[in-house]
Formats: structure tokens, C-alpha cells, sequence
């Protein structure tokens, strides 16, 4: 799960991590209210208006930007607000902007401030923890590990031992940061592992001349799979940052993620559901989702996964994949052909291979069911058939 900044910053601010004083708003008197109130706080002549999306670069596309009178926050947040933002992470279409943070300013005019880059999250491959940092923080981050790799370094944390002292100094040493960073950092990793997080990147994190550490700009993702322990932070989900069809599927208990492609496919299996992708691209189509119905699916979650997939405009043609143990091939049949018979509109044909428990059966009611549905006991019939409907399409 996706957080926003001014979510990240009260996690991180009720462990004990330095972040900037901010208040959010979603108008721009709000806004201008917020600001009174941060410099009443903060006693600065300046602050910051970012707007809140779920999506990096936000300094690239406008918005982040720097005010210093009330008329500039209430311009400059009535530029943002209910407008898309467009950057080098979102699609060409943005993200609209329903919240703006109204932050202070922890960068001082009179003394240079230098930017770093640190996150922790989880490798898999090596089943820890690790820590990347750099001296090089800001918004070119993903330019220099590309251009310069030597300049981004990664420590390992033990799971058993978590991070120790002497790792903190050394990673403090490598920054050039020695006063209190210790207690930052071990702040920081307890943060990390309490939220159940997979990602907390702060990018960047500055040291100010006056000893200040301050978590800048944060980025946190917690793991859907753990929110039952926070429940706190499951409320802070903002379902209108995500994609509705795939929020359809969470609630209907469906493994379900768009993906840009001409091809739906259903499958029960997550090994199955991968290898009919990789059958879909290699017949020359390309995988509009992933989705797997699961092993113990019944006839109306068939028929909502159905669904799912052709409320997709760039859908042509639907791949059914199944292999029947305690998901019946009937149950599926069935599953399908009421989920058509409620959108007769979209008569999209679809390809099934039914094999296992009652397949038979399953194949009957297809045949009678008189629809676009075209029956293959395997796999090269399948390829073959998405390979003639989609040349059809095209040509």
C-alpha cells in the first residue's frame, strides 16, 4: 500500500524521525490557512506547497514549489489543486492533485545545505534487509546510479540482529555525517520494521549547519499482506490513488494487476497464470493483466474476474486457462457465460482450455451456450487461435 508524504511524516515523526512541520489541504483557502499557522510555528520567511500523488519527480513536473507571501500559496496551490500532474513516473495522462502539503522550509538561504539519499528495503535474493545510500541526494537520484554506481553504496542488515551500532557510524562515515546520525538511522530502521514496511526512502535527507538530520522528502510502501496488524494504517489507504478495477478485485478476494496489453487472461494458479502470459507474448499478443481466480473459486467470483476483464477498452480477445481440482470446469462454464449474458454489449471472443474435474460438462454448456467462446484442449490450439483473432483485429 501506497502512502502519500504527509502520511509518511506522521509515521515517521511519532518514532522519533525529524521531518519538516507541514499541514495538508485540499483548497487553496485551506491552504493559505495552513500556511499562517506553519509560519506562526516556524518563525520562516518561507514554504513549500508539493502536491500529494502517489508518484516520484513531482519537483520535475511543477509541483513542488517555493512561496513567500499569501498570494503566492493561494496561486500557486490553485495551480495544482484538481489539476493532473504529469511526471517521469506517472502515465502521459498524470495524476490528479486532490491535496497539497503546505510544508515549512528547512533550507536556509545563509548556509549551504547538502542533499543525500537514503532507503531501506527488502532484497529478496539475499532474504535481508539492506540499506542504500549516497552522498548524491535529490531529484537526479536514478541518473547518477545509472551514470555513476560507484556513488550509491548498500549495506546489509542481519534479520536476526537487526542493524547495529557500528553499521549506523559507518554509514554516517560514508556520508560525511557524524553527530547524532546514529540515533537517526537506528530511529529510522525501527520505523521501517514496526510498519511492516517494503520500502522507506527519503530522498532527500539533509544535515543542516546546525546538526539538524530532517527526512525531507519521504516515500513509504507498507505490506498489504501485514495491514490486519495495523489498522491504523490500513485507513490510511486513498483507494482514489488506485486503480478502481483493481480495487474491484481486493474486495472480490481476486489476484488481479493491470497490465498494458490486448490479451485478458484468467487462469487459477499463479505458476499457470504466468506461464499463459509468457504463451500470450510469445504468439505475438501482449498480457492486458494478471489474474488468478485462485484454487477454491466459485461461480460468482468467475464471473466478477470476468468482468474485471472486459471493463478493459484495449481488450481483444480473452484467454481462459484452467486447471480444474477444487475449482470445478463447470463451475467456470457457468461463471462465464452468466458474466456474458451481463454485458452483451462487449461480445468479445474468448479462448478457453478447460482441463481436470468435470471438463466434460464444462465443455457442454459452452457449446450450447450459441456465444463467441472458442473451446482448445491445449495449449498450441490456443497460441494458434489468439494468433488468428488478433491478425484479424490488425489487419
Amino acid at each position: 500500500m501506497n502512502l502519500h508524504e504527509f502520511q509518511g511524516r506522521e509515521i515517521l515523526n511519532s518514532f522519533s524521525v525529524k521531518v519538516p512541520d507541514g499541514i495538508v489541504a485540499n483548497t487553496p483557502e485551506k491552504a493559505v490557512k495552513a500556511a499562517k499557522v506553519i509560519l506562526e510555528r516556524t518563525n520562516k520567511k518561507s514554504l513549500v506547497i508539493k502536491a500529494q500523488i502517489h508518484a516520484g519527480g513531482r519537483g520535475k513536473g511543477g509541483g513542488i514549489q517555493v512561496v513567500k507571501s499569501m498570494e503566492e500559496v493561494y496561486e500557486k496551490s490553485k495551480n495544482i489543486l484538481g489539476k493532473p500532474l504529469i511526471t517521469p513516473q506517472t502515465s502521459k495522462r498524470g495524476k490528479l492533485v486532490r491535496k497539497v502539503l503546505i510544508s515549512e522550509n528547512v533550507y536556509s538561504c545563509s548556509h549551504p545545505t547538502k542533499e543525500y539519499y537514503l532507503s531501506i528495503l527488502l532484497d529478496r535474493d539475499l532474504e535481508k534487509n539492506v540499506i542504500i545510500y549516497s552522498k548524491e541526494g535529490g531529484m537526479d537520484i536514478e541518473e547518477i546510479s545509472k551514470k555513476h554506481p560507484d556513488k550509491i553504496y548498500l549495506e546489509k542488515i542481519d534479520p536476526v540482529w537487526g542493524i547495529q551500532l557500528f553499521q549506523a557510524r559507518k554509514i554516517g562515515f560514508d556520508l560525511g555525517i557524524k553527530k547524532y546520525f546514529s540515533d537517526f538511522l537506528i530511529s529510522l530502521y525501527n520505523a521501517y520494521l514496526s510498519c511492516d514496511a517494503l520500502l522507506l526512502e527519503i530522498n532527500p535527507l539533509i544535515h543542516t549547519f546546525d546538526n539538524k538530520i530532517i527526512a525531507v522528502d519521504i516515500k513509504m510502501i507498507l505490506d498489504d499482506n501485514a495491514l490486519f496488524r495495523h489498522k491504523e494504517y490500513a485507513n490510511m489507504r486513498d483507494k482514489k490513488e488506485e486503480d478502481p478495477i483493481e480495487i474491484e478485485a481486493i474486495e472480490s478476494k481476486l489476484n488481479f494487476i493491470k497490465l498494458e496489453g490486448n490479451v485478458g487472461c484468467m487462469v487459477n494458479g499463479a505458476g499457470l497464470a504466468m506461464a499463459t502470459m509468457d504463451m500470450i507474448q510469445s504468439c505475438g499478443g501482449k498480457p492486458s493483466n494478471f489474474l488468478d481466480i485462485g484454487g477454491d473459486a466459485d461461480k460468482k467470483r468467475v464471473e466478477k474476474a470476468f468482468r474485471l476483464i472486459l471493463k478493459d477498452p484495449s481488450v481483444q480477445a480473452v484467454l481462459i486457462n484452467i486447471f480444474g481440482g477444487i475449482v470445478r470446469c463447470d463451475t467456470v462454464a457457468e461463471g462465464i457465460i452468466n458474466s456474458y449474458h451481463h454485458n452483451h454489449d462487449k461480445k468479445i471472443p474468448v479462448i478457453i482450455r478447460l482441463q481436470g474435474t468435470n471438463e466434460i460438462i464444462g465443455k457442454k454448456i459452452l457449446e450450447n451456450s450459441q456465444l463467441p467462446i472458442f473451446y482448445t484442449s491445449t495449449l498450441k490450439e490456443a497460441s494458434d487461435k489468439i494468433k488468428e483473432i488478433l491478425n484479424c483485429n490488425n489487419g
